[in-house]
Parts: C-alpha cells; structure tokens; sequence
C-alpha cells in the first residue's frame, strides 16, 4: 500500500517553520522532539517538500547515520545536493549506510575526488573541514536561502572529536545567514541544551527552539479513514481515542496497532496492544534491558514512566518498597538506581528532572505485571 496514504502531514506547523525562517530575522531553528514521534517524516515529507516546491535547496543529513563519522554524513548530503537530481532520490539516499568510499565533486574544482570514510572518522583533517566550509559557499544563496536539515543533531556532541566539525560548521552557517537557513530536531532536551543553550555550547542562542507539536484527534480520524479504505472494516473511533491516549499520541505506536488489527482480523482492540507491546519489547530491545535490571532499578523506571518528578520523596520510597516487596529505599539506592538507568542510555536529567527517554519505553514500562518488579533481575 503507498505510505503516502498513511502519512499525516503536519502542514500548519512547516509553514510556521518555513515563515519564520524566510520572513523573520531566524535564521536557524531548533526543533524537540522524544524518538519515534515523527521528526524525521516531518522533515522529509512535509518541511523538505515545502521548501523545495517553493525553489530552495534542501540539504538533509543525519547525525544518527554514521555516529563515528558525521563529517561524512555532511560532506555527503551537501555534495549529492549540489549535483541535483530528485528531492526524494536524495531522501532515500540519505537513508542507506555511506560507502566506504565517498565520490565527491568539490565546489569549483570540477573534478570528482574519493575520500576512504575511514579517513573521516576521528579528529578531522583541516582540507576536509575547509571542504566543509567550500560547500556551504557553494549552497548559500541570498535571494532563495538553502535549507539545511540536520537530523538527530545533538548525536554530533556526544564525542570531543567532533568539537572541531561543530566549530567549524557554526563558522560557516554565522557568515552565512543570508544563504543558508538551518533546522536542527533532536530526542534528546539534555542533548540540545548542550548543544544550544548551556553557555560553552558550540551553538549557544544560535537557534530559535521549538517543540514538534503533540498530535490530536485529526490524526486518528485520518488514520482510520484511510484504515477503513484499506482494511474494509471500520474502527470504532471511541475505541481508537482510547487507545491513542493509551499509548501517549505516539503515531507509530497507534499506526502499529491499526497494522495489527489489519493482519490479524482475530485480535480485538486490546489484544491488538498488547501484540504490539511485546514486539516493541523485542524490536527495540527493551525486554533485554529490562531483564538485566534488579527489581528497585525496574521500579525506579516505572516511576519515570508514570513522570514523577520527586523521586526521592518519601511517598516514592514508599511506593517502591509496595512494590517491590522491600524497605523503602535510601536516597543513595534510589540515585543508584536511576544513574545505573542513565548508563543503560533510557533516563536523562534535565533541569533536575529525572525522566525516561522514549515515549514507547514509557508505554512498554507502565504495561509491565506487578510480578515484575518482585523478580530477582540479572547482576548489574
């Protein structure tokens, strides 16, 4: 079935985006959004759209792509932008696992040059930041400013080695404004406010910041449209508002659930959820990180999953200890527990606020039985 039937498009928010842009002083943008949530959708099938129709060039680039090479990601996406060819040809491409071996067309130089990925990867070379820096020129235009989208953007200050790409990236886009306007999305707040907002971040108050906005009921009633056309039965659109609430308006959490319902004509609505929870719990590995914690770790998770903010307070400890079957917890025990989540890559902190980092996990956690969280896990 064409995937363009089952896209929702988030119009009103990429014309917000693409008019603040082009019509305000911004000229970059910093977009939040958990994983799964449709960041990246939105950037190729609405915002990159939208620009490209009204004849800009559109960069895109991942950061989550190749984490132990992102400057081949960059050169990468600007230099197949600059040969042109299909905006979604592009997109696709952006998608697949770099070469070993780039094939780049240097801005002026007018011959194709091959650049070992391995020779990207730690502390860059400076021929290959001013290549950076060559291609930027080459993309900026003043009268109809390229958009460049970089995705997952806080994946790029994870590591020292990519401080110099940071630096001289902001170079390029500050001399720039005119010609090049930027968009960065990341899942993770602690990731972008290293990245924008502490006051050593390499982009500090580079960016606007905005929110991907929370779907609503529009989605779902296009969603079971489209489903009922597909499917050739409805859903009952109170038993899908339900479900949608369930899952915490997560689009693919509830586009995995109407799959569900398609290929299984035997599943009732909540048989349907639970089928996708455990294929979540396999898919993403949350059952294996789950079985490798103790019972205080999965109840400290469970109260991340439930947004409680005082961890540590007394009616916390308490309701740890209910549930798992134990005194209450120390403080000590409980920062143990939760620092030991933040290793695991699942919690982050941000503004002395514990949380969990995937809308999905939180889903997954809260549908966990009470037994659970009384099981021995697995050594730390």
């Amino acid at each position: 079935m064409p995937k363009s039937e089952w896209h929702y498009p988030r119009e009103a928010f990429a014309q917000q985006i693409y008019d603040l842009l082009i019509d305000s002083p911004a000229s970059a943008i910093s977009i939040f959004g958990p994983r799964r949530t449709g960041k990246t959708e939105f950037l190729e099938d609405d915002l990159a759209p939208l620009a490209h129709g009204k004849k800009h060039r559109v960069v895109y680039a991942s950061m989550w792509q190749t984490l132990d090479a992102p400057l081949a990601s960059l050169l990468y996406a600007f230099d197949t932008t600059l040969r042109g060819g299909k905006l979604t040809d592009r997109l696709a491409a952006a998608a697949r696992d770099l070469a070993p071996k780039l094939k780049l067309k240097p801005p002026g130089s007018g011959a194709e040059i091959e650049i070992d990925v391995g020779a990207l990867r730690g502390k860059p070379q400076d021929n290959h930041l001013l290549l950076l820096d060559q291609y930027c020129e080459r993309l900026a235009n003043d009268k109809r400013p390229t958009f460049l989208l970089f995705d997952e953007f806080q994946e790029l200050a994870r590591t020292e080695i990519s401080a110099p790409i940071i630096a001289a990236l902001r170079t390029s886009l500050d001399i720039r404004q005119k010609g090049l306007v930027s968009i960065f999305t990341g899942s993770s707040q602690d990731g972008l406010r290293k990245v924008f907002s502490a006051k050593d971040a390499p982009f500090y108050r580079y960016a606007t910041q905005m929110t991907l906005p929370t779907l609503d009921e529009a989605f779902v009633d296009h969603q079971l449209k489209v489903y009922k056309s597909k499917a050739k039965r409805a859903i009952e659109r109170t038993e899908a508002l339900r479900v949608f609430d369930k899952v915490e308006r997560n689009p693919l959490f509830f586009q995995q659930w109407l799959i569900a319902m398609m290929a299984h004509a035997s599943l009732t609505p909540k048989t349907a959820l639970t089928h996708v929870l455990d294929g979540f719990g396999e898919q993403f590995g949350f059952a294996d990180t789950w079985n490798d914690l103790k019972p205080l770790q999965r109840a400290t998770m469970r109260l991340l999953a439930d947004h409680v903010d005082q961890i540590y307070a007394d009616a916390s400890t308490t309701k740890l200890a209910r549930m798992t079957g134990e005194d209450a917890p120390t403080r000590s025990k409980v920062l143990s527990a939760v620092r030991r989540l933040s290793r695991l890559g699942v919690a982050e902190k941000l503004e002395d606020r514990w949380s969990l980092n995937d809308p999905l996990l939180e889903v997954w956690v809260r549908a966990r039985p009470d037994t659970d969280f009384i099981e021995a896990g697995s050594q730390t």
